[in-house]
């Protein structure tokens, strides 16, 4: 490249920078002032705004329920009712009702709260039919001991 090319472009770079500061002057107060009142005059769009809002209150409502739902206990209720015990267990056992009554009087002989103890613990149904009660007689609480599969059935 001659000097005199070299020249050339110089001058050619510094035209060009210079017309582009000159074009790229600042903004005038009139310029800005136009911008302003055009941003205000533009309607705003609140429905995007409105929709992140309700996700998020959605999502705190959510959160909520799920820790509430943590909290709450699952486990099973206890049966602390004694009558429905002893519904449950008739109806398992197939005794009838007369026969529950024969179970309460054998428990109380024994000091026990509930005759189902005799159902659950053999034992102590054998140490009531060995002593002498004057409520039961001892043939009918020994056909109840077999009916109940405690003892099992004569084969003649």
């Amino acid at each position: 490249m001659t000097r005199f090319q070299k020249t050339i472009l110089a001058t050619v770079g510094l035209l060009t920078g210079l017309i582009a500061s000159t074009l790229h002057a600042a903004p005038t107060q009139e310029d800005v002032f136009k911008s302003i009142s055009d941003n205000m005059s533009q309607r705003q769009d609140t429905g995007q705004f409105l929709a992140v809002m309700a996700a998020i209150a959605g999502a705190a409502v959510l959160f909520a329920v799920i820790s509430k739902h943590r909290q709450r206990d699952t486990g099973a209720k206890a049966l602390n009712h004694q009558g429905k015990l002893l519904k449950e267990v008739l109806r398992s056992t197939n005794l009838r009702p007369a026969e529950a009554r024969l179970l309460k009087s054998l428990g109380e002989s024994q000091s026990l709260d509930n005759g189902l103890v005799m159902l659950l613990c053999p034992s102590v149904l054998e140490k009531a039919l060995r002593e002498k009660n004057g409520k039961v007689e001892r043939k009918v609480a020994v056909q109840l001991a077999r009916k109940a599969g405690l003892i099992p059935t004569r084969t003649k």
